[in-house]
């Protein structure tokens, strides 16, 4: 834990050092509630938070994961890293420390303007509940993160998960509960998505809705469990090509 928690140190201290990740990761999501939120508001506004709070950490997972490990992947610093005492489940969990720390940041960032200028916080005991929904989750979403830094090189994640990030948020997480306007055929594709599973959960939650969607459940569950094989998988095989 002590090499886990140093290594994290260093991640953030790295990170923070970069106002191009930091800034816009801790207030994009921010400004996009207040940009959007008029327009998506609704008869209940916890479900702004909610949306916008997931959107905060996806960001965080696909780029602090996915376009952060596939950068680092080629420095000398993480060959040196590979050298030393410390296993990869502590450089992991290094990671998700350091990810921890921005994900708590700009969900904070997200909470305060939602409570300010929306009215849209719930009661403490909803929000406890909705806040270990949203880091529950993104686990998922972290595993996709890793398995595209894993995968795909710098020059190749950076777009992906650009390409990926806007899809996801937008028809996943933003057409939870669809205006009549929208196609059912989009609809119903929407639903094949994780964020849109993730979103009918923490719509539930936040709105006090009861039971949870159990398909929605066990669908971002069967997802998480696609995206560990993939991260997994695309670790055994960038340890095979560098160090065989």
């Amino acid at each position: 834990m002590r090499l886990a928690l140093a290594h994290a140190r260093a991640e953030t201290l790295q990170l923070a050092r970069y106002p191009a990740y930091a800034i816009p990761t801790l207030a994009l999501p921010a400004l996009l509630l207040l940009f959007l939120g008029r327009r998506l508001q609704d008869d209940e506004p916890e479900r702004l938070l909610a949306g916008f709070a997931a959107t905060a950490l996806l960001t965080v997972t696909l780029f602090q994961f996915g376009v952060g490990i596939a950068l680092s992947r080629e420095t000398p610093w993480e060959a040196y890293l590979r050298t030393l005492p410390i296993s990869v489940g502590e450089r992991l969990l290094g990671r998700v420390f350091s990810a921890g720390v921005f994900a708590a940041g700009t969900v904070a960032v997200v909470t305060v303007v939602a409570a300010l200028v929306y009215d849209a916080l719930p009661s403490p005991a909803r929000l406890v509940v909705l806040a270990v929904a949203l880091v529950v989750g993104c686990v998922p979403f972290a595993l996709l993160g890793i398995g595209l830094g894993y995968w795909l090189p710098p020059r190749a994640a950076v777009p992906l998960a650009n390409l990926l990030f806007v899809p996801l948020v937008v028809t996943g997480a933003f057409w939870a509960r669809p205006p009549e306007e929208i196609p059912r055929a989009a609809d119903l594709g929407s639903q094949l998505l994780p964020t849109r599973s993730w979103m009918e959960i923490l719509d539930a939650i936040a709105t006090g809705e009861d039971p949870l969607p159990r398909h929605h459940v066990a669908a971002l569950a069967a997802w998480g469990a696609v995206f560990f094989v993939l991260a997994w998988w695309g670790y055994r095989r960038d340890e095979g090509e560098r160090f065989r």
